[in-house]
Parts: C-alpha cells; structure tokens; sequence
C-alpha cells in the first residue's frame, strides 16, 4: 500500500485535531491559570496548522502572528504580571463541569445536524495554491479604502488607550502627592539635605 498525499494530510489533520483537544481541555481542567495560558498556545498553534492544512496559508500565518505573537503573549504577560496569580484557584468543579457538558453538547449537537445532511464530494487531491497574493491583491487594490481606514481606527484607539492609561497614572501621582504622610517624607528629606 503506497502512502498517498491524502494519506499525509489524513495523519497530520488527527495529529492537530488530537493536540487541539488535549491542550484546550487542559486549558479548562487545569488549576493554574498559568499554565492554563501556556495550554492556550498549543491550541492555538494547532489551528493555525488546520488552516494551513486546508490551504488557507494566509489564514494560518494571521493565526500565529495575531493569536499566539499578539494575543496569546498579551495574556500570558497580564497574568504573570497580575499579583499573588500564581495561588488563585480557578476551578469550580460543580458549575464548571455542568455548564461545560451541557455547551458542549449543545455544540456537538448543532454541528453535527449541520453537517449531516451535507453530501460531500470527493474531488482528490489537488496541490493548494498560495492564497497570500490574490488577498494582498486585493487589499491594495479594490479594498484599499476599507483597509486604510481600519488602520486609521485602530491607530486612533491606541492613541485614545495611551491617553486613558496616563490620565489615570497621572491621577494616581496627584493623589500620592496630596498624601500627608508623602508630604511629611518630604519635609523630612529636606531637613536632612539642609
């Protein structure tokens, strides 16, 4: 028996399908929301290789830039950086394991009557072309309006976030500053220096 290519593509969508699945109930069973995190990113990374699997390479390379380069690191890093994280017990036995078999059954449930009727065709396999070039076509071409002003959108909620973050920071210090007893470390200080 010859190993065809959808052999290889049958071996590596069970391998990603089975990493998925592991690592998102690890992401739900597991009490340490640290390692919970780092669970997230062989989800992550699994479906990125489902999609380039498929043939959605643009899709999968947006994948683990934006998910696991941006997102995933943004939240590793808030809960590391959270205090006393690391003893927060996360897990709610009762409630957690009811609401999520009644989810996820409700999600088998509705997939499954999706895909039921569905007759699908067996067309072989064909060599994936790359999808990276038609989409950048059209980005810079047809839709260049839209993706300009999404990226003016999101520039200005940086900016608009910034301004939030340091209003606050500079409230903080103006409330710090009226403290009597900062005050009073001050008149000390200046004794000492004179």
């Amino acid at each position: 028996m010859s190993v065809t290519s959808y052999t290889i593509q049958a071996v590596f969508f069970y391998l990603f399908s089975a990493v998925i699945i592991g690592s998102a109930l690890m992401v739900v069973l597991l009490r340490n929301i640290v390692r919970s995190a780092f669970a997230l990113f062989f989800t992550l990374s699994g479906v990125a290789g489902i999609y380039i699997l498929l043939g959605a390479d643009f899709v999968g390379v947006t994948q683990v830039l934006i998910y696991i380069g941006g997102v995933l690191i943004l939240i590793v890093f808030g809960v590391m950086l959270t205090h006393n994280v690391y003893s927060v017990d996360i897990f709610n036995k009762l409630g957690t394991l009811v609401m999520g078999t009644i989810s996820a059954i409700v999600t088998f449930t509705i997939i499954y009557y999706s895909v039921k009727p569905v007759n699908w065709l067996f067309i072989g396999f064909k060599p994936d072309l790359p999808t990276a070039r038609p989409i950048g076509t059209q980005l810079m071409g047809t839709f260049l309006l839209p993706f300009e002003l999404a990226s003016i959108l999101l520039v200005l909620a940086m900016v608009g976030a910034a301004y939030l973050i340091r209003s606050e920071v500079r409230g903080t210090s103006q409330a710090g500053a009226g403290d009597p007893g900062n005050e009073q470390r001050q008149d000390t200080a200046g004794k000492k220096v004179h």
